[in-house]
């Protein structure tokens, strides 16, 4: 018996998506089946993250270069008091957005996302051994949105959700797992719990 290796996933994709129920869900069924597991989101719910999130409901502004420090430095956070801790205790780690979606939201003229991409690997981040993308036609993506929020984030309009879904074309792995987010959720959690099982007694047996 191979000596058992917890997982680091990742969840990506446009706001609306679903990805933050399904990382939730996916815990719970994970938990459910006696696999040790912890979700986490970015930005965190630490000091860095609360800063960014005052930035994401526009109480503050930020240039580009400060968004991405910000994001950086909140990361790094994330890996040191979330993500490393819990996966040296033996647990499988699900987050909610990564530097993919970093690359992707904070990308302008000014900034490619494949540059940004580029600084968060500079930083030694580490690599997610899964990564789920959750695909979703921009246009869907709003209308979800505008069902279910009383009020909007700054990146939650039509051309903005666009600008990042073709960003995320540009910089997402070729390694990554492409879910269809039209799909209804109980039916995405199945698929993505199926893969995501058979890897994780792939690394026990």
């Amino acid at each position: 018996m191979k000596k058992e290796s917890p997982l680091f996933v990742v969840f990506e994709g446009i706001d609306g998506s679903g990805k933050s129920t399904l990382c939730r869900s996916i815990t719970e069924l994970l938990l459910k089946e006696g696999i040790p597991s912890a979700s986490f989101t970015e930005p965190t719910n630490l000091e860095t993250g609360k800063f960014l999130r005052k930035f994401l409901r526009g109480e503050i502004e930020l240039n580009r270069e400060e968004q991405i420090e910000a994001f950086l430095s909140d990361r790094e956070e994330s890996l040191n008091q979330n993500i490393l801790p819990a996966l040296e205790e033996g647990k499988n780690v699900l987050l909610d957005r990564y530097m993919y979606s970093t690359a992707a939201y904070q990308s302008g003229p000014d900034f490619p996302p494949e540059t940004i991409l580029q600084k968060n690997l500079e930083r030694n981040f580490r690599i997610p051994d899964l990564l789920f993308y959750l695909n979703l036609n921009p246009k869907v993506a709003l209308e979800r949105l505008s069902r279910r929020k009383e009020e909007k984030e700054r990146f939650e309009t039509l051309s903005q959700l666009e600008k990042i879904h073709s960003a995320y074309e540009r910089i997402l792995p070729g390694e990554t797992i492409r879910i269809d987010a039209e799909k209804g959720p109980d039916q995405i959690a199945n698929e993505c719990l199926s893969i995501l099982l058979k890897r994780i007694r792939n690394e026990e047996s």
